[in-house]
């Protein structure tokens, strides 16, 4: 069984994405979760509010601490629609039994 967390996209595209991740046990200690957005594009708002932002703002960065196995939502709104082609995400932690950097894109 895999072990780590899992991510995909709920909606196909529009201006409000959703990520579901599945955590699954174990968990890893903490997960980040990168989301680009395209160009021209801004994010207007965010749930769970972001930790912060890579590449001028190109990227939005999500850090979970200490998750807890099962499902999470991030979900944010973007300035105007975009094609689900257009949306790059990717999830990266430390494997909770051998420490390896794991990385993982989500799906559609």
């Amino acid at each position: 069984a895999e072990s780590g967390v899992v991510g995909r996209y709920l909606a196909g595209g529009g201006s409000d994405v959703q990520m579901l991740l599945t955590i699954q046990k174990p968990a890893p200690a903490a997960f980040i979760v990168l989301q680009q957005i395209p160009p021209g594009v801004k994010m207007t708002s965010a749930s769970p509010t972001p930790s912060g932002f890579v590449q001028d703002g190109a990227t939005v960065k999500w850090l979970v601490k200490r998750p807890r196995p099962g499902s999470l939502i991030l979900s944010m709104q973007l300035s105007r629609q975009v094609v689900e082609e257009q949306l790059q995400g990717e999830i990266s932690y430390r494997h909770p039994e051998n420490g390896s950097l794991v990385v993982r894109k989500i799906s559609y």
